[in-house]
């Protein structure tokens, strides 16, 4: 089948062997879940506000097709009736919903001009067909029949996995893939996560056979460099506001990489008293070695000694005779007094100094 780069929903026609009595196929039962009218209300007005005359469409969910064909082609494509699909399972598919902008965004761009790109599914033993990539593009048809009721968004373009083509382990891979482009830049929580878990796979069977190191794979199958993949898996360790944090801009990758070699309770003992705070290199390369709150705040709770900001230069009137050395003194702002009485005492029951020092001392307390 020859590979579509739009797919116009108002094209397409059902098949007369698909079952319309069941699922969103159906005119919703009685018992069926009953979309709010506040909601429909919604989708209507972000139908009404799709302008006609817009000249540029607005993109939609644009998932990394040529890296996942490239490294994964699918067996064939072809138009599936919605009822025969089921999403992935959470704990593949973490990434979540979009947001109601980025939903209203993709929404639009579908019903103004149709998909752009085919879901991607896997062919189950049951005959449906699991969702690998496109969950939000398969709401928003569903959206969009809810409010015109026209058959056309019952089906949809599919990119298609046969049964046996792919493991489990490779079609996980392919919903992260297949969705990272498009959550992963929202927090780095989600891509940290996806690194972990491609790993994770990657340790169960390896993708470029078992010769290539973990991260390295990973890095291939991202298009990213080994030392982000590892980075980023290091950070996996991070507690969450550390990684709030994070992606507030409120401390860097190098610090968050520091603090993410402390246990949760420290990293928690950190947080609260804001030591990842204006920490410094010193600092955070120190905290590799420490073991308690006590290493910690010691760290971070300790007053160096402050360098000397300043370099004086002193001059003086009285001329400084040969073989002598300068000597200069520091006193406390309110002890001049108590000073020059300690000198006058000290030079007048000391024998070792001589008469000549003592008078230039003299002068220049005086």
């Amino acid at each position: 089948m020859a590979k579509k780069d739009h797919f116009q929903a108002s094209s397409l026609s059902l098949s007369d062997d698909i079952d319309t009595s069941i699922g969103v196929m159906s005119d919703r039962a009685a018992d069926a879940p009953q979309v709010s009218k506040n909601r429909l209300e919604e989708l209507r007005a972000l139908m009404q506000k799709a302008s006609p005359e817009e000249q540029h469409p607005t993109p939609q969910e644009t998932p990394k097709d040529d890296l996942v064909e490239k490294l994964v082609p699918a067996d064939f494509e072809t138009i599936l009736p919605r009822n025969q699909l089921k999403p992935a399972p959470e704990a593949w598919n973490f990434f979540g919903k979009p947001d109601p902008d980025q939903y209203a965004l993709i929404f639009q761009s579908i019903y103004k001009y149709g998909l752009w790109h085919p879901l991607t599914v896997w062919q189950q033993e049951d005959g449906s067909y699991m969702i690998l990539g496109g969950h939000t593009r398969n709401q928003a048809y569903q959206d969009l029949y809810d409010i015109t009721q026209d058959e056309k968004y019952l089906s949809i373009p599919c990119k298609v996995y046969k049964h046996d083509q792919i493991s489990e382990a490779t079609a996980r891979r392919i919903v992260i893939l297949t969705n990272i482009a498009q959550r992963a830049q929202e927090k780095s929580r989600v891509r940290i996560h996806c690194y972990t878990v491609m790993a994770q796979l990657e340790k169960q069977e390896a993708f470029y056979g078992s010769g290539t190191d973990v991260n390295t794979a990973v890095a291939r199958l991202f298009g990213v460099s080994r030392a982000q993949v590892f980075q980023y898996r290091k950070l996996e360790h991070l507690i969450d506001p550390l990684l709030d944090a994070l992606d507030r801009k409120e401390l860097s990758l190098r610090t968050a990489l520091a603090f993410s070699d402390l246990t949760p309770e420290l990293q928690e003992i950190a947080y609260h008293r804001a030591y990842y705070v204006d920490a410094t290199a010193a600092q955070l390369k120190k905290l590799k070695s420490i073991e308690n709150e006590a290493d910690l705040k010691a760290i971070f709770e300790t007053i160096p000694d402050a360098p000397e900001k300043y370099q004086y230069v002193f001059s003086t009137t009285i001329p400084k005779p040969e073989n002598y050395d300068t000597v200069s003194f520091y006193i406390g702002q309110e002890e001049h007094d108590a000073f020059k009485a300690l000198l006058q005492d000290a030079l007048a029951h000391n024998d070792q100094i001589s008469n000549q020092t003592k008078e230039l001392i003299k002068k220049m307390i005086s």
